[in-house]
């Protein structure tokens, strides 16, 4: 069935004012739990308890999720998601004042896992069901208007979260959490998912030969395999960004909290201004260079910091310098993450997308916990954390020329 473009914009809106209101919503949650979190048990692990369960969590379910959301009808999936969500945010509000200091982390755990498993299976029906929203020539707007949304809202989250925990307490997340799960709930029942006949044939078959099946598109599409290699490499390096711009500006360099938050927002804004140049940049046009030019920009990012952070001493320049780079970092990171996603959206068919998507997500932040734990112990070890960046950017230019030849035949046989 031929969607209309009509039919398609509107989809597209009410899809990015869901994605809006979800990210801006999950955000300011993760800032009010970590906080709270820190006060209530001085520990590191505060900011980074999601980081730490939820690739684990993914990897776990990504058998199930991959099977289900390629067989299951994804407006379904997306709702019940929501609403398990709900529940258990309901849980976790009468829950988490019966435990005191460290002992949080129990209900914050067993609430992180459950919301991880839910977040996982709605992500990746909507990333299933482009071809049921909007029609081909629309697809890349989609994709780049959610991406602005999330970028925005990441804008103006920190803001909101510490604003709101200083003046309202955690208990305040907690119900705009649910009451933006009901938004957005609200918003995708009003949402028109055309569905096509596909993969009954699979449903009696084993979940794990039908996973295999996913497995065998991916081994046999050499652009998918070479990308999910960059990601886990270039993923891995970037637990350093996470770990690395905190400790370095808070312990090493003694330069406050506000240049944090201030770097984090260039960031951001970097992701939304491309993410919205690339709504109106021809799907066609420059293809191989919407890869290369980012995975190249990866590098520059990392040794900027580093030079940044190491002969810098004046606060003012280091403001100017550092915010110039994190948008210039941000353009880079989300130019790549649209490009791959459309690609994969675009390529792969709507009966095995699911499984195709699962598996790219799942290999590439899988590797977060293990970055998180290596460079922790890294900038903890260094007595100048500015070194470290300058040793992984020209370690990411030195696999990048290494690898170059093989990603540009990768690109050029995918394009044919």
């Amino acid at each position: 069935m031929m969607i209309s473009l009509k039919a398609s914009n509107q989809q597209i809106f009410k899809d990015v004012i869901t994605n809006f209101i979800s990210a801006l919503s999950s955000n300011m949650f993760t800032y009010g739990l970590g906080l709270m979190l820190l006060n209530q048990t001085q520990s590191a692990l505060s900011f980074g308890i999601e980081l730490a369960i939820g690739p684990i969590i993914s990897l776990l379910c990504m058998i199930p999720v991959g099977n289900l959301t390629d067989h299951l009808p994804h407006k379904i999936i997306i709702i019940v998601s929501m609403m398990s969500r709900i529940v258990f945010l309901l849980g976790l509000l009468t829950t988490i004042n019966l435990f005191e200091g460290i002992w949080k982390f129990v209900p914050i755990g067993i609430f992180v896992a459950v919301n991880t498993v839910a977040v996982v299976f709605a992500s990746t029906a909507y990333l299933a069901s482009v071809h049921e929203l909007v029609n081909d020539k629309k697809i890349h707007q989609l994709s780049s208007l959610t991406s602005a949304a999330n970028s925005l809202a990441t804008i103006f989250a920190p803001v909101l979260g510490v604003g709101l925990y200083v003046t309202l307490g955690f208990s305040s997340f907690v119900w705009i959490a649910i009451v933006a799960l009901m938004m957005a709930m609200l918003i995708t029942l009003t949402m028109k998912f055309h569905y096509n006949e596909h993969a009954k044939n699979n449903r009696k078959e084993r979940p794990v030969n039908n996973f295999r099946e996913g497995l065998g598109y991916v081994s046999q599409r050499p652009l998918i395999k070479i990308l999910i290699i960059i990601a886990v490499g270039l993923n891995f390096i970037f637990s350093a960004i996470n770990i690395g711009i905190p400790y370095i500006i808070n312990t090493q360099l003694k330069l406050g909290n506000a240049l944090i938050g201030f770097l984090d927002m260039f960031n951001a804004i970097g992701g939304f201004l491309i993410a919205m140049v690339m709504n109106f940049w021809p799907i066609n046009r420059a293809r191989i260079l919407k890869v290369l030019l980012p995975l190249f920009i990866c590098s520059f990012y990392f040794i900027a910091l580093g030079l940044i952070f190491m002969f810098i001493k004046s606060m003012t320049i280091i403001y100017i310098l550092g915010a110039a780079t994190m948008f210039i970092g941000g353009i880079g990171v989300a130019m790549l993450n649209i490009t791959t996603q459309i690609n994969i959206q675009e390529t792969t068919p709507t009966e095995i997308l699911g499984r195709v998507s699962v598996i790219m997500t799942t290999a590439c932040t899988i590797v977060f916990p293990i970055g998180t734990l290596f460079f922790t112990f890294i900038f903890q070890a260094s007595s100048n954390g500015a070194i470290i960046y300058l040793l992984a950017g020209v370690f990411w230019l030195i696999i990048m020329i290494l690898i170059l030849p093989k990603l540009l035949t990768a690109l050029q046989n995918d394009i044919k």
